[in-house]
């Protein structure tokens, strides 16, 4: 067994600052929560080659003399506490001290800076945590930090981060995040020489919070996001919280668009996901809500240092938080409006919207005997593929414009059109991925999906396999996502459009560490749910053609979602239901 030993400065500071600087994204929210505890008003930001080759932050902010430059970088070094007590009393972002110290540790940093009034300037330079220069500069208030080459001296770090347009989407969401807390204060990004933000502090000192704070919500979203919100407000002696959250019809597909805030810190909280969550009840269905949630309280009813990058938020009274968050939604959002039925306007080949049904059941029948069916009388699938493969089947009507009800033998066969399609499309697309045989339905005019600036990111990291996946897609200025062609088994709407790309970015990931067979596999099942489906009534042959195509599947019994496609009802069972003898 090894000797006890003490380990180096060196290798400890590496140590240490892997808990600090996980990626590009982390060493930018450090310095951009330093220069805003510095009292800036205006922050300028430099990115190249995903933050990997450079990442450099200059404020107006307050600004440092040549000794507290030289302090900043050193271990445990803070402007922020003096004595224990006062973590409970902190209004700024950090009082940890080791941000700094843990970048410098792992990268090549500069730092000049200048305190308003003084007659020059500082700087320091260096690598691996050394410094290696000190200089004087010209009086330019306030600070500059150049991050490069980060983890140069720790590769094995290196190979953790994901693919540039990953981590240009990670940064460009710290950004996002930092400007929607900090409405009075200016934010200009490039990337690349690429201008991604240019967000001034548009709105006079005249104009209200909520003026400011949408104008600013409008710079990073777009404007048309504004007509999907509704304001929510409360307060007590506790808590403030103040904010935007979705109206019930407008709910998306992915969690991308949720911003929590707790004294203008962006977290990311179970505890405030789950209270939003509540205050829709039932409203939600299976979309998610859009939000930009404001919580102000003291700092000593809530720890933010529970984790080293301060992602995640605790609140000592976690019950009053959930309790007073989940109301003040359901009551804003019950005087906002009310979900309506999706009304999917696009026929398919299995029907058109003038077409009536021979017979028709009412829906929360059907509902009602499938749900039953999934008890006692449920028979084994090969034992359902064998019946109603091989029966023949009359087609007696539609139910609710989801259920096609067939006579099969006596019995009944139920068919879930929508799953039933879903299952059919799914693997028609598949076939022709495999066979590098997809047919391209060009769009007479590419439709326009607005997004955040970060999701767009996260949805070009895709446009290669996109493209061979038959949805060509290119980026239109910095928030804009073009869409040209689709699948020509597919047809969407430009809001499920919307809603496919936003839940591609959500899922997939990084389509470098993603299997080839399950990537395949994700885009034909979300493309299936996202496109529009037939929701009117059939005729015979219509349905019977549908049933038809579903035999012919491999996997007729479910939807790619796992759903049931086919119910059947024996008829000794049917007999049973009304005491009768087969």
């Amino acid at each position: 067994m090894p000797n006890i030993k003490i380990l180096s400065r060196e290798v400890a500071s590496k140590i240490a600052a892997g808990e600090v600087v996980e990626r590009p994204a982390s060493v930018l929210k450090e310095l951009i929560e330093n220069s805003l505890d510095a009292g800036a008003t205006k922050i300028e930001i430099e990115i190249e080659k995903a933050g990997k080759k450079l990442i450099r932050v200059r404020d107006n902010g307050s600004g440092m003399g040549p000794e507290d430059i030289r302090l900043s970088v050193l271990p445990h070094s803070t402007s922020k506490i003096s004595v224990f007590e006062d973590i409970d009393k902190l209004q700024t972002f950090g009082f940890r001290g080791e941000a700094l110290c843990s970048i410098f540790v792992v990268s090549r940093l500069a730092i000049s800076s200048c305190r308003d009034g003084a007659d020059s300037g500082s700087s320091i330079s260096g690598e691996g945590g050394r410094i290696l220069s000190e200089t004087k500069t010209h009086p330019v208030r306030g600070a500059a930090v150049e991050v490069k080459d980060i983890f140069f001296n720790t590769p094995a770090r290196a190979k953790f981060l994901r693919s540039d347009p990953s981590e240009r989407a990670r940064l460009i969401r710290v950004v996002e995040e930092a400007a929607l807390a900090n409405p009075w204060t200016g934010f200009f990004l490039k990337i690349d020489k690429n201008e991604i933000f240019a967000l001034p502090v548009a709105a006079s000192a005249q104009e209200g919070a909520d003026a400011i704070l949408l104008e600013r919500i409008a710079g990073v979203f777009g404007r048309s996001f504004l007509e999907n919100l509704v304001k929510l407000e409360r307060k007590t002696e506790a808590v403030s919280i103040s904010g935007f959250v979705s109206k019930p019809r407008s709910l998306i597909a992915s969690r991308n668009n949720q911003y929590f805030f707790v004294n203008k810190r962006a977290v990311s909280s179970k505890i405030l996901q789950q209270a939003l969550y509540r205050g829709y009840g039932d409203l939600r269905g299976t979309k998610h809500p859009e939000c930009l949630i404001f919580a102000r309280l003291s700092p000593s009813e809530f720890d933010v240092n529970i984790h080293p990058q301060k992602k995640d938020v605790k609140f000592k009274d976690e019950n009053l938080a959930f309790k007073i968050l989940s109301s003040v939604v359901a009551e804003t959002i019950a005087g906002s409006d009310r979900p309506v039925s999706i009304i999917r306007e696009q026929t398919s080949a299995y029907g058109s919207a003038d077409e009536k049904p021979q017979v028709i059941f009412q829906q929360e029948e059907i509902e009602a005997f499938a749900s039953e069916k999934t008890g006692s009388y449920v028979q084994p699938q090969e034992q359902l593929r064998s019946e109603w493969h091989s029966l023949p089947a009359a087609y007696l009507g539609q139910a609710g414009g989801t259920f096609l009800v067939f006579d099969a033998g006596g019995g009944l066969l139920i068919l879930d059109q929508h799953a039933a399609q879903e299952r059919i499309l799914f693997e028609k697309y598949l076939d022709e991925f495999e066979k590098g045989e997809i047919r391209i339905q060009p769009l007479i005019l590419p439709v326009s999906v607005d997004l955040s600036k970060s999701n767009v990111e996260r949805v070009m990291q895709w446009k290669e396999w996109l493209d061979k996946a038959g949805f060509e897609i290119e980026r239109f200025g910095s928030s804009t996502a073009l869409l040209k062609s689709t699948p020509a088994l597919f047809y969407f709407t430009q809001e499920r459009l919307r809603e496919f790309l936003e839940y591609l970015s959500e899922i997939l990931g990084d389509p470098e560490k993603s299997a080839e067979n399950v990537k395949r596999n994700t885009i034909a099942a979300m493309a299936c749910r996202k496109s529009i489906k037939a929701n009117d009534f059939l005729k015979e042959r219509e349905a019977s053609r549908l049933l038809e195509d579903l035999k012919q599947c491999k996997e007729p019994l479910r939807c790619p979602h796992g759903r049931p496609a086919v119910l059947y009802v024996s008829k000794s069972e049917l007999a049973g239901k009304f005491q009768r003898n087969a």
